[in-house]
């Protein structure tokens, strides 16, 4: 199951940019022990609240690391590269890999959930190209 944490490693594969931003979907809490876990659990950038790991900070990891995104969207603002969250898995393909036809399909079938600008300039395919 894809979550908030991931953000702390993921890249783009276009362009190499971190971090990507995270626009879920459909979200899942769930029970999980985090007793010996060593927190914050990211290192570099906290996914959760949107900023960069400053030492000394206390993080809502206990509450973070409960939700599931089983489904969203991971976006690249540096190149407008954006790539599905389905069933709680990130896929994150180099565009040649992509199957363009059911990315389309996925921003159609959420459209009312993903931001605008995602619909409308998200590479390698939006809505705005697949109507031209």
């Amino acid at each position: 199951m894809m979550r908030y944490w991931g953000l702390d490693v993921l890249k783009c594969v276009n362009c190499k940019s971190f971090p990507l931003e995270l626009h879920p979907i459909e979200q899942e809490k769930q029970e999980i022990d985090t007793s010996g876990i060593e927190k914050p659990f990211c290192k570099v950038y906290c996914g959760y609240l949107k900023e960069n790991i400053q030492p000394g900070k206390e993080y809502p990891c206990d509450e973070c690391i409960r939700i599931g995104i089983k489904t969203g969207v991971l976006y690249c603002p540096n190149c407008k590269h954006w790539y599905p969250i389905k069933n709680g898995i990130a896929v994150i393909l180099v565009d040649n890999k992509r199957k363009l036809n059911k990315d389309l399909e996925f921003l159609k079938t959420y459209r009312d959930r993903i931001p605008e600008y995602i619909l409308k300039e998200g590479q390698p395919v939006n809505l705005e190209s697949a109507s031209k």
